[in-house]
């Protein structure tokens, strides 16, 4: 099978995130150093333990954390107006998906100075296709505090835009130069975040190896993520401080993360870009609730040669068909403390048409393993109520 695979991002899986971002800043021009990361962040000691690795050699840091849950183009505006005061030689993104693809954001449009200071190209232009970018970026090193985004690896930046419907933008210049990926500075994630964002990695991992451009190259990291998150995420959630299951969940969320950048993504997706959107729903957990309705409406499109690798990476019986997926989702959700039902979070169906049809304007659906419209949308939402 004929297939591309590109990811210039270098991945230093570390065990000493401090000592390995003070390499890396040490090969770029010296000069201001700008941290893009969340409130949350910062009460961890996280940024705390990395600032003598960001200060090295007297740079000067500049901190931004105003990154919410679900960014959106005022966000990336505010990161940009606080880029540009400082000029930095780096740009380093602390945090999950929100705040490393609020950094690519800045990266690319920082290059683009206008008149008096002002960025002469917004990120609302790249969104709707009125400019293209130039490849010119700001070096940028992503740090993961999460197991699950991907963000560190993909060549995409989600941001909602001004109409609050989320939309990305994909150019080879939105690869970070660096992710550093250290399970150590997951350690302080709580459980039901843990679980959450583990659950994004694995929906990506499941959505790569059954879409459309499924591919043998990505296959390979596909079918090692499911395993691994299977086997690592309840321990994860369990006992934060296992560190062996937090490696090996940082390491899959990257394999996960990079199958899903080269080989696409799916329905459950799809549908969870709108409803973040609509409720402010957490990304990793949107995609949980919805996996095992997604999984019931792809089963009869699995095919018997997908079945199987599929089948033994979730560890479910070797007698088992596509049909079972649905069960043992709910089950495994289930088993990590969070929510199995859209009612559990307080929706109670009456944004569904509009989620519905946001959902057939997604960029992934057309990578689902089973076509779906506006009407299976609609019937997959209300199986997930």
């Amino acid at each position: 099978m004929a297939h591309t695979v590109y990811c210039p991002t270098k991945l230093i899986f570390s065990d000493d995130a401090g000592l390995d971002l003070e390499r890396e800043l040490a090969t770029l021009d010296p000069g201001p150093v700008m941290v893009i990361t969340d409130a949350g962040i910062l009460p961890t000691g996280i940024l705390d333990r990395l600032m003598p690795a960001l200060s090295a050699g007297g740079r000067p840091v500049e901190v931004f954390s105003d990154v919410p849950g679900n960014p959106g183009v005022t966000t990336v505006a505010a990161g940009l107006a606080a880029a540009q005061t400082i000029r930095p030689s780096a740009l380093v993104a602390l945090g999950g998906g929100s705040a490393i693809d609020v950094a690519k954001a800045v990266s690319v449009l920082l290059p683009h100075p206008g008149i008096g200071g002002v960025s002469g190209l917004r990120w609302e232009d790249l969104q709707a296709g009125r400019a293209k970018l130039s490849g010119a970026r700001a070096p940028l090193i992503a740090m993961p505090t999460t197991a699950g985004t991907g963000s560190e690896v993909s060549h995409v930046a989600v941001i909602g835009a001004g109409d609050g419907f989320k939309r990305g933008v994909v150019h080879a210049s939105l690869f970070p130069s660096a992710a550093i990926v250290d399970a150590r500075l997951a350690l302080s994630l709580p459980p039901k975040l843990t679980g959450a964002t583990g659950m994004d990695a694995l929906v990506h991992a499941i959505e790569a190896f059954l879409g459309r451009r499924a591919n043998p190259s990505m296959d390979l990291l596909a079918v090692g993520a499911m395993r691994a998150i299977a086997g690592s995420l309840p321990g994860a959630v369990a006992d934060g401080a296992d560190l062996a299951a937090r490696r090996e969940m940082a390491q899959a969320a990257a394999w996960a993360g990079m199958a899903m950048d080269q080989a696409g993504l799916g329905l459950c997706h799809a549908l969870c870009g709108p409803l973040s959107a609509h409720h402010e729903v957490h990304h990793g957990l949107g995609n949980a609730v919805l996996l095992p309705a997604v999984l019931a409406f792809n089963a009869p499109a699995v095919s018997p040669g997908r079945w199987a690798a599929l089948r033994d990476a979730l560890g479910l019986p070797v007698d088992a068909g596509p049909d079972a997926l649905a069960g043992w989702a709910g089950a495994f959700i289930g088993g990590l403390g969070l929510p199995t039902r859209l009612r559990d979070m307080g929706l109670d169906g009456a944004t569904f048409p509009a989620i519905a049809a946001e959902a057939t304007r997604m960029a992934m659906i057309g990578n689902n393993v089973r076509a779906a419209g506006e009407a299976e949308c609609l019937a997959v939402l209300e199986a997930a109520l």
